[in-house]
């Protein structure tokens, strides 16, 4: 007799079974995050402007005009703002009902560490950013959705 018995069919079904239980939960987290990273994108097309407005104006700008970045929404990215600090905060929307409304926020600091906050002196010449921290204020669960730089509170350090 030529063929497989159906035993060695069954324990080949069931091992490819197994692999798929473990690889879809995998994928799907791997497509939300793929969807995340457009927010970053968002934010780090803003820091370039954000960080020359600082050093040539020595202030924080008023709004995201003013800063001179896009406030266009995107599929995955509802809304972009500028904070008081010179924060630059994505809204993050069409992923899964987990991490959308979920806001990720890049903050410049004054440390290499990135945990201290990035302050403008009156008067004085105005010192180099020297990092920017990214965070969110969203719970720890979702934090596998985020990329591995923003998986803290912002000022959270490296």
């Amino acid at each position: 007799q030529k063929g497989f018995t159906l035993i060695e069919l069954m324990i080949v079904v069931a091992i490819i079974g197994i692999l798929a239980a473990v690889a879809l939960p995998a994928y799907q987290d791997y497509t939300v995050r793929a969807k995340v990273s457009e927010a970053m994108l968002a934010i780090d097309g803003c820091k370039s402007s954000m960080q020359e407005f600082i050093e040539s104006n020595g202030a924080f700008p008023a709004n995201i005009n003013a800063a001179g970045c896009s406030n266009n929404a995107t599929k995955y990215v509802s809304a972009l703002a500028v904070g008081a600090a010179g924060q630059i905060s994505a809204t993050i929307t069409g992923t899964n009902s987990a991490a959308d409304t979920v806001v990720l926020t890049l903050a410049p600091t004054s440390d290499a560490a990135r945990t201290t906050a990035y302050a403008i002196t009156a008067g004085a010449a105005a010192t180099p950013i020297a990092g920017w921290s990214c965070g969110t204020a969203g719970a720890a669960t979702i934090y596998k959705y985020l990329p591995a730089s923003c998986r803290q509170a912002v000022l959270g350090g490296l």
